[in-house]
């Protein structure tokens, strides 16, 4: 007796598997710790966006692109500081659920805000 597959049954199982491992691979990787950092762009003397929330233990990335003005990362409640740059990328893990102010001393009108749930 011939029990192999019929070409539409062997492809209905590839398209099956491959849909279930992309699944896996995707579930998988959502849970990875080598997540990109969640990213607030620093530009026209402003954070974009404004306001993130995120849960704990999430890392936050600062990317400047800003043609060259300094600016800080001040987050109050945490007496962080970035220091002063003009280019390049900054990051900080949130540890701790809060809603935290983040702010530049230079410029007071750059005001954001992260909520840590």
């Amino acid at each position: 007796m011939n029990r192999s597959m019929t070409g539409g049954a062997h492809r209905t199982l590839t398209l099956v598997g491959t849909v279930a491992l992309t699944f896996a691979g995707t579930t998988l990787a959502g849970c990875s710790s080598d997540q990109d950092p969640v990213p607030i762009t620093v530009q026209n003397v402003a954070f974009s966006p404004k306001e993130i929330t995120v849960s704990a233990g999430t890392e936050v990335g600062w990317y400047y692109e800003d043609g060259g003005t300094f600016h800080d990362i001040l987050i109050e409640e945490l007496n962080v500081d970035a220091g002063f740059r003009q280019e390049g990328e900054w990051k900080y893990t949130f540890e701790t659920p809060g809603t935290y102010r983040v702010t530049c001393s230079i410029h007071p009108s750059m005001i954001g805000t992260i909520v840590v749930t």
